[in-house]
């Protein structure tokens, strides 16, 4: 599968973060988080496997979600099985690429249970 980004990455805004956030975490520019939304149970045996979400404990589609600090969207990804673990759901989505491209000392944020350190 091929993600595209809804809008392109918007440079580090320091004045536009909230200001407790700031103080915080000054070098945070994007905040990522996975979504998943259920969907009805297929018939297909294979595809029930591949849409089951051991922690929804349903079938789902997953997706990636990336917002400012000041809570705009500033990528989405499209959506994916749920199955599919958080890692390779940033590995997948096209997220990577977008980054290389943001200068050094910037951070992304996310959920203790995102598993990318080394990515």
């Amino acid at each position: 599968m091929m993600c595209l980004p809804c809008c392109c990455m918007i440079l580090h805004c320091p004045q536009a973060m909230p200001s407790a956030f700031r103080r915080r975490y000054p070098s945070t520019f994007i905040i990522i988080d996975a979504t998943e939304l259920h969907v009805e149970t297929p018939s297909s045996l294979s595809l029930q496997s591949k849409l089951f979400s051991k922690y929804k404990d349903n079938c789902t589609v997953k997706g990636l979600v990336g917002i400012t600090p000041n809570g705009m969207f500033t990528f989405l990804s499209q959506l994916y099985t749920g199955s599919i673990s958080d890692r390779k759901l940033v590995i997948e989505c096209g997220l990577l690429t977008l980054l290389e491209s943001v200068p050094s000392g910037k951070n992304v944020m996310a959920d203790r249970g995102f598993e990318i350190q080394d990515l």
